[in-house]
């Protein structure tokens, strides 16, 4: 498969997800107490597992404060604890809406030392066999840090 085809593909891939994820969220939308739940819990996820738990149950809940609590906990858990990388690509085997969520949270509410280190890692320390994760991983920076450089 060519680059460009690839690039589409993925593309493609996270777009359907992410429209998937709003349709569920639409379907079954946050309770006031799964919010204060989901939002007492995103300073703790610092595991790709606690994560998973986490998202399966208050991803209809992924917006404002929340949004930003889980976006800190994907950053955390890939600069503090990139070796448990493949624990990552396990999960977004199994479920690829989980992917396009992690996908999701690497973005411009970052602080932008946490993108720059999650760029370099998934440029220069990827796992074998997780190229196409570490590839989507520095796509994702890139366009947080593009993001960040346009905003005034």
């Amino acid at each position: 498969m060519t680059a460009s085809k690839q690039i589409a593909t993925t593309i493609g891939l996270i777009v359907t997800l992410l429209l998937a994820q709003r349709g569920y969220a639409q379907k079954h939308p946050c309770t006031e107490g799964e919010g204060r739940a989901a939002l007492d819990e995103t300073v703790t996820l610092r595991s790709w597992d606690a994560l998973y738990k986490s998202y399966k149950s208050y991803r209809q809940c992924d917006d404002g404060a929340i949004g930003e609590g889980l976006s800190e906990s994907v950053a955390r858990i890939l600069v503090d604890h990139w070796n448990t990388l493949p624990r990552l690509a396990e999960l977004a085997d199994k479920d690829a809406e989980f992917r396009a969520f992690v996908m999701h949270h690497v973005d411009a509410t970052l602080n932008m030392d946490d993108v720059e280190k999650i760029k370099k890692s998934a440029k220069a320390r990827c796992p074998s066999g997780l190229r196409t994760l570490c590839s989507n991983l520095a796509k994702q920076a890139d366009s947080a840090l593009k993001q960040d450089a346009s905003t005034p």
